[in-house]
């Protein structure tokens, strides 16, 4: 392979990371902004709200590996045939053409659909970062 294809390369991976990064943080935006009103709203305070985010981060990491988990193999040709192809579409949600708006992903061009992280690993992602965040709450902000 030469540098230029290995550049390429790198080009896509890290266009890629910076996409599944930025829908991960405005996951994580929405999330923490949804856990602070429903729970000053019920009076759990910041309690509530660290509470709210452990337990969506750790909702939304299962549904993300369930829908991570590949389909078994098809033994009979009739099922192969009405479930279409092989390689699964990509779609898009809301959420990601807003992120796609929001910098620094509005200004570069992003690499074809095929060749970022599908719905499932950005929400996997963003589970992390939305524990992350309830960690910090209670470690670094000391709410107990």
């Amino acid at each position: 392979m030469s540098s230029s294809g290995r550049l390429a390369g790198l080009r896509v991976y890290v266009l890629a990371v910076l996409d599944a990064v930025t829908f991960s943080l405005a996951v994580t935006g929405v999330t923490l902004t949804a856990a602070v009103l429903l729970s000053v709203g019920s009076g759990g305070g910041a309690i509530g709200a660290k509470v709210f985010m452990f337990a969506i981060g750790w909702l939304m990491m299962a549904y993300a590996v369930v829908q991570l988990r590949p389909s078994g193999p098809d033994n009979s040709p009739e099922q192969s045939n009405r479930r279409g192809p092989s390689i699964p579409e990509t779609h898009e949600i809301e959420l990601q053409r807003v992120t796609r708006a929001l910098p620094p992903v509005r200004w570069v061009t992003l690499p074809p659909p095929e060749h970022r992280l599908r719905i499932p690993a950005q929400l996997f992602l963003s589970s992390l970062f939305v524990l992350g965040t309830s960690f910090f709450l209670e470690v670094g902000l000391g709410v107990q």
